[in-house]
């Protein structure tokens, strides 16, 4: 799950504004970012020792022109690189999703049915990604993404173009030992054999929560993925051929990325299940909406776009008031409306004081909502001593609505609206302010 930034994490690399950060790996650090026209994207940014390397630099280089190649719905898209930056980088779109691996480690093995919509929605990637003169060699389970409509191949870390301009050595031994294969493992030459390989156990893993050729010291490992049968112990019968066939010793021996297409489409979800977001258990579903709303809320604070300004006028200290823009046909019923909440006010008070305090109560939500309408991406300033809604064009805005807090009008509102937003992930107690309106409580933040 995407997390805040922390001390001496950039704020911007290339034109990409970042938000959080998204894991790491023996690479770089990935961080969520915003592009200038609003898309969220993942940046990849290679560490500094790395980098320092003018062999890797080359190395990143060949990665960043063989992944610009792989496109389509099947892996995020390569938007944008600077292999000769300080430090490199690499941006591709974000999927909002939890990788294989920690979606099984929270929720344990995949049902049958999402293991065979994994299935194919792989195997008909790795078609793709080989179509484009392109091999993996890194497929596992942290490298592929559940997202709503599907599975995703990320991270072609150590992905080469299979041409004669790779200047990498075939006997270089890259990856992760439980998932690579025999020839990866020993060394030898690797093609597009090895990702099917690959693809058996990380289905294998979807399907038992485990390796099929166990865990211990990457060498340990590696040996059994050269010598040792695997350990199929646990797999549904649907998957135990296929995935026995898939990691045959002999790459030859092994069924192309189609023929694994064909034989698990059968038992694919059917119809539009990805698009419905149907192919994956109920609580992975749920996480996938975590991710979307947790990207939203490190993405929310405005940064002063270009908006259309609107007339704002003076409240009480602490609340904001928007005056809304007419509608057409809509100033005749403004001033009977007017008229009323004047008098409905003036008889609020003469109860306040009759002693009247359910009336009261109700008459102080009233009137404490008015007209406030502050909302998400909306901006305030402190203009003599009220807090008062801008345009977030307008220079003198200095604050930024970074969370709300709704309830029903008709339950009595929360009493602190500061310790409500002290829930808030992200909202700073020393810098934010927090106002109440009409059924909602806002979280403010300083603008940069």
């Amino acid at each position: 799950m995407p997390d805040s930034l922390r001390e001496g994490d950039p704020t911007q690399v290339g034109t990409y504004r970042l938000h959080g950060r998204i894991g790491s790996g023996g690479m770089g650090r990935v961080y969520l970012g915003h592009s200038r026209g609003g898309h969220t994207v993942a940046v990849k940014v290679v560490r500094p020792e790395l980098a320092d390397d003018a062999h890797f630099r080359r190395r990143f280089a060949a990665e960043v022109a063989a992944a610009r190649t792989v496109g389509g719905i099947f892996a995020a898209q390569v938007v944008d690189a600077d292999p000769g930056g300080d430090p490199p980088w690499l941006a591709t779109a974000y999927i909002p999703g939890p990788s294989l691996h920690a979606a099984v480690a929270e929720h344990g093995p995949l049902p049958p049915a999402s293991v065979a919509a994994l299935g194919a929605g792989l195997a008909e990637g790795l078609a793709a990604v080989h179509g484009c003169g392109v091999v993996h060699r890194d497929l596992k389970p942290a490298n592929v993404l559940l997202a709503d409509d599907g599975p995703r191949l990320i991270d072609f870390g150590i992905a080469r173009a299979m041409d004669a301009t790779s200047y990498t050595q075939t006997s270089t031994v890259l990856g992760t030992a439980a998932f690579m294969s025999p020839e990866q493992a020993a060394g030898s030459a690797v093609g597009y054999p090895g990702d099917v390989f690959s693809l058996g156990c990380v289905l294998a893993f979807a399907a038992t929560g485990r390796s099929p050729f166990g865990e211990g010291p990457g060498h340990a490992v590696a040996y059994r993925v050269v010598h040792a049968d695997p350990d199929l112990t646990g797999l549904p019968a649907p998957f135990a051929d296929l995935v026995a066939d898939c990691l045959a010793k002999d790459p030859a021996a092994r069924p192309a990325p189609e023929q694994v297409l064909e034989r698990l489409a059968g038992s694919a979800v059917p119809g539009n299940g990805h698009a419905q977001g149907r192919w994956l258990p109920d609580a992975v579903t749920e996480v996938i909406t975590m991710y979307k709303t947790r990207v939203s809320t490190l993405v929310t604070p405005p940064v002063r776009p270009a908006a259309p300004d609107r007339p704002a006028t003076k409240s009480t200290p602490g609340r904001v008031v928007a005056r809304p823009i007419p509608r057409p046909g809509e100033k005749k019923g403004r001033w009977l409306r007017a008229g009323l909440a004047l008098l409905v006010a003036a008889t609020a008070v003469l109860m306040l004081y009759a002693g009247h305090p359910p009336f009261a109560s109700w008459a102080d939500r009233w009137l404490i909502g008015g007209t406030a309408n502050l909302e998400l991406r909306d901006c305030a300033a402190e203009i003599d001593g009220s807090l008062t809604e801008v345009s977030c064009g307008d220079p003198e805005a200095e604050y930024g609505v970074f969370a709300e807090h709704h309830w029903n009008s008709d339950a009595p509102r929360p009493g602190d609206e500061r310790a409500t937003c002290a829930e808030v992930d992200g909202w700073d107690p020393e810098t934010g302010r927090a106002v109440q309106a009409w059924n909602h409580i806002a979280c403010l933040e300083e603008l940069p």
